[in-house]
């Protein structure tokens, strides 16, 4: 790490750049910015920079989000090093896919510290409450395919015990629970 560069801009490299996406689809890099958010030396945000696996830090879990929300405002949102972060987001229309997160550092995305440092957040495009007319094929597609590199790459079985929704993410507390995503 350059710590001087570090000093002078309050960011340290992440390597979040770094495209891991399966030659098939179209992917970019948007990344979400490592710097820090207050005053304290601890305080960087919205992800923790890690070698996973190798560091010893398993990847056992894909969680599958829904954003909630449009694409620019996830990209804002993710880009926000205030805000949370989390690995890929896949849009609508097309199904094209954004890596914010490298997978071998920790996104903050699913409200469960064990799980985040364990898994890759996927976020989709989408209204979950207007209905399915968000979710399209191109988008099932490039989820899938993204999905199947991931969990190839880095040993995560392809079942429904690791690959999960977020709604399956067990909240920290029982008073957690009534707000965690369904």
């Amino acid at each position: 790490v350059d710590e001087d560069a570090a000093a002078a801009t309050g960011t340290i490299p992440s390597g979040n750049e770094v495209v891991d996406c399966p030659v098939t689809l179209s992917c970019e890099s948007v990344p979400a910015p490592y710097q820090q958010t207050g005053t304290k030396p601890s305080q960087y945000g919205n992800h923790d920079l890690a070698n996973r696996p190798v560091d010893g830090l398993s990847i056992d879990y894909i969680v599958i989000h829904d954003t909630e929300g449009d694409y620019p405002t996830a990209i804002k949102l993710v880009t926000d090093p205030t805000y949370l972060g989390w690995h890929y987001t896949v849009r609508s229309s097309d199904g094209h896919v954004a890596q914010h997160v490298n997978p071998k550092n920790v996104g903050f995305h699913a409200g469960n510290w064990y799980v985040n440092m364990h898994s890759i957040g996927i976020e989709h495009e989408g209204f979950a409450a207007t209905g399915a007319t968000w979710y399209t094929e191109s988008m099932y597609e490039s989820s899938a395919a993204l999905v199947k590199h991931l969990a190839t790459k880095y040993g995560v079985p392809l079942d429904r015990a690791h690959v999960i929704g977020h709604d399956q993410v067990p909240g920290i507390l029982t008073g957690n629970i009534p707000g965690m995503h369904w």
